[in-house]
């Protein structure tokens, strides 16, 4: 065989798929889908409505020569679960860094990798639609879309407004809506053991609707995948 040809046909072969969209991708699934993201949207935006802006040093370095409404004119945070909150609370931040708030401020890279994780996803989902239930990846799908919308939308510490932009703005802030903030193990003791430092926090790093969303389905993704690798070596 020529090996022009060969390559061509194991490029191909990437963008070959055994099942059709709809099959993969059906009609129920893709209502689900737009539901999810919609909730996780709305509850973001009443969020922002209504509760007052916590920010970072740097944000507020940011946004000091503007009117700060958004930090002094809404609810300071709602109580869920114990006195006054203690266990539960809704509190507003804005997370402009990676995954539970480390590594440097970095909102345009963000949107950027959110963007090409969830193209890398959706085609490896059509190519091996085998793997993992339909639920599942509606869950992580949903919670990767929620926050990369988020992404594209900044926010104004002026009128608490929500603009289209890719990247930062005077008077904006940057960064995925976090507000559900629950207590944790401030255990002191592990504070300076780097693999069980995370058990010294006194709170959980503050989520969202689409976090959570993402957690459970790559969790229960996990535990699918254990379950059918117990199951194949129990038949050999």
């Amino acid at each position: 065989m020529d090996m022009n040809n060969q390559n061509k046909s194991g490029n191909s072969s990437w963008f070959r798929f055994d099942q059709p969209f709809g099959k993969v991708y059906p009609i129920w699934w893709l209502i689900s889908l737009i539901f999810l993201v919609s909730l996780d949207l709305i509850s973001k935006k009443w969020m922002t409505d209504h509760l007052n802006f916590y920010l970072s040093y740097h944000q507020l370095e940011n946004v000091r020569n503007y009117r700060l409404n958004a930090l002094i004119d809404g609810i300071p945070y709602i109580p869920i679960l114990g006195e006054d909150g203690k266990y539960i609370k809704l509190r507003l931040v804005f997370n402009d860094r990676f995954i539970f708030g480390a590594g440097p401020s970095a909102p345009v890279i963000g949107i950027y990798l959110t963007f090409f994780a969830i193209i890398f996803l959706f085609f490896y989902r059509w190519k091996n639609d085998q793997f993992g239930n339909s639920l599942i990846w509606l869950l992580i799908f949903s919670g990767a879309i929620g926050n990369f919308i988020d992404k594209l939308f900044i926010k104004s510490v002026e009128t608490r407004e929500w603009i289209f932009s890719l990247g930062p703005k005077p008077g904006y802030i940057s960064g995925v809506v976090d507000f559900v903030e629950c207590i944790w193990f401030g255990w002191e003791q592990f504070e300076n053991i780097p693999i069980l430092s995370f058990l010294s926090w006194q709170t959980w790093p503050t989520f969202n609707l689409a976090d959570s969303l993402i957690v459970i389905g790559i969790t229960l993704l996990f535990f699918q995948m254990i379950q059918e690798e117990w199951i194949k070596q129990k038949k050999e």
